[in-house]
C-alpha cells in the first residue's frame, strides 16, 4: 500500500477509474425504469461524497505527477470536479421545481 501510494500516477488512474466507474453507476441507475426515487436517492447519497473525496485525491496526486501526463491527468480531473459542482448546484436549484 505504501509503494501505492507513493506512485501519483498509479493513483491518478486509480482515482479517474474509480470516478468513471461512479458515473456509470449513477446514470445507469437514473435510467433504470424499476428503481424508484428511494432507492435512486440512496445511491446518490452514497456515491457523491465517495465521487468527490476520490476525485479531489485524484486531482491533488495529479500535481505530482512528471512529465507530459501532468496536464492530461490535471484536465480530466479538473472536469470531474467541474461536473460534480455543476450536478450538485443543479440539484440545489431545481429541488422545488418538480415534486
Amino acid at each position: 500500500m505504501k509503494k501505492f501510494f507513493k506512485s501519483a500516477l498509479k493513483v491518478s488512474i486509480a482515482s479517474l477509474v474509480t470516478s468513471i466507474i461512479l458515473y456509470v453507476v449513477i446514470i445507469g441507475f437514473f435510467l433504470l425504469s424499476v428503481v424508484t426515487a428511494n432507492v435512486f436517492g440512496t445511491v446518490i447519497k452514497i456515491t457523491v461524497p465517495i465521487l468527490t473525496l476520490v476525485t479531489i485525491l485524484g486531482f491533488v496526486y495529479s500535481f505530482f505527477i512528471k512529465g507530459k501526463q501532468k496536464f492530461i491527468f490535471l484536465s480530466l480531473h479538473f472536469v470531474s470536479i467541474c461536473v460534480i459542482s455543476f450536478c450538485v448546484y443543479l440539484s440545489i436549484a431545481l429541488r422545488d421545481f418538480a415534486p
